[in-house]
């Protein structure tokens, strides 16, 4: 029995773009043989036309960050889920032996990289991940 990669999405859930989105991925994700948590397809704790308790997200959720190999952030919005599930895996991963990875999705093509920061020579600019221009918060 193959071992598949334990990939947790996290995203936004509250707009139908978000929704529609976290699908595509989902879906591209299970075509290519990861085992994938949405936190959108646990209705049970994430179905967001009902009262949602914070306890069972919390813990449904956590239990899910804990079960991972990859976390899969999408940072294109300011979800505060989003930040918090970076932050949760970043420091299990400083007291932990399991170390997750953490991937991040930004999609924002708006050309205020590396062309601008060649030219103003900003220590850096090169690196992945690394860019001071785009509209992301550069600490998560």
């Amino acid at each position: 029995m193959e071992n598949k990669i334990k990939v947790y999405l996290a995203n936004g859930l509250f707009t139908q773009a978000d929704r529609d989105y976290n699908d595509r991925i989902y879906d591209l994700l299970i075509k290519e043989g990861f085992e994938v948590y949405a936190p959108q397809k646990n209705l049970a704790i994430n179905d967001k036309k009902k009262s949602a308790p914070s306890g069972p997200i919390y813990e449904g959720d956590t239990d899910k960050l804990k079960w991972c190999d990859v976390l899969l952030a999408v940072l294109d919005g300011q979800d505060l889920g989003v930040a918090t599930e970076v932050g949760i895996i970043s420091g299990w991963n400083e007291i932990s032996n399991k170390k997750r990875k953490i991937v991040g999705i930004y999609t924002d093509c708006r050309d205020m990289s590396i062309t601008n920061s060649e030219e103003k020579n900003i220590d850096g600019s090169k690196d992945i991940a690394e860019c001071q221009y785009p509209y992301i918060n550069l600490y998560t």
